[in-house]
């Protein structure tokens, strides 16, 4: 893996949610190339860990941390601050990636799975951020991210699950007002809205770097969705993006 020449992250104190995973893991990989700092969650530690393991092998002397972060444990969550304090005493980019997919029919899911979407969608990111504040304000230039998705928004007419939709779209709204009460403080709030994405891996260039058409009946990538992110936190600080919402651009393919 390369590591560019100009790290814009160097230093930056990144906390990633379900960091052992899928997307989690292509955001460790990459802002790891471009030097920042890494805390990596997830419930399951180990994976985490293998996250860094990944990492380690390609930058060895890369910061990284890993942290077991529950969203559905109220009294973890309470307890995690003071674990995270242990490494630094800030926050410069909390990015809310974790989730509960709900895959079957309204109907047929099961009631504990409905609550766990709602807690590690919703209540989670929301009682973590609750705690993590006073750190994040102790950065010179902080960012909130939420990765949400399209089936957030209202004028979405996918199918899917309802109680999914709606825990993504309370987390839409409380990083709106998460914006309006943190802008005068500095902190920028980021939400992006991302269709069904495939998760390229950054460690297969080919794939990766591949430009995909309007006319082939292909997904958005993780590239295409972090490329945003990354557009997103390089900007002048008086510059906030609020919301970036991406949609295939595809008439065959309208996965939004």
């Amino acid at each position: 893996m390369t590591v560019e020449k100009s790290l814009p992250f160097a230093g930056k104190k990144i906390l990633i949610t379900g960091a052992g995973r899928d997307f989690g893991r292509t955001l460790a990989i990459n802002f790891a190339r471009l030097g920042a700092d890494l805390l990596l969650s997830a419930r399951k530690i180990e994976n985490a860990r293998a996250t860094e393991t990944m990492v380690r092998s390609m930058l060895p002397a890369a910061n990284i941390a890993c942290f077991p972060i529950d969203l559905t444990d109220q009294r973890q969550l309470a307890g995690v601050r003071a674990e995270i304090e242990g490494f630094t005493d800030r926050i410069d980019i909390l990015i809310h990636n974790a989730g509960f997919w709900l895959r079957d029919d309204f109907v047929d899911t099961p009631d504990d799975d409905i609550v766990s979407a709602v807690a590690s969608t919703a209540t989670g990111p929301f009682i973590l951020t609750k705690h993590l504040l006073p750190m994040i304000k102790r950065s010179s230039a902080a960012d909130v991210v939420f990765l949400n998705g399209t089936t957030a928004l209202r004028n979405n007419l996918r199918a899917i699950n309802e109680a999914f939709s709606a825990a993504k779209a309370a987390q839409a709204l409380f990083s709106e007002r998460l914006r309006h009460r943190l802008r005068e403080s500095g902190v920028r709030v980021l939400t992006i809205y991302p269709p069904d994405f495939y998760n390229t891996s950054p460690l297969d260039p080919t794939k990766w770097e591949y430009r995909r058409d309007a006319f082939e009946d292909l997904t958005l990538t993780a590239r295409n969705v972090f490329d945003c992110i990354r557009f997103a936190l390089l900007q002048d600080r008086i510059c906030s993006i609020d919301e970036i919402v991406l949609s295939n651009n595809n008439g065959r393919n309208l996965r939004n």
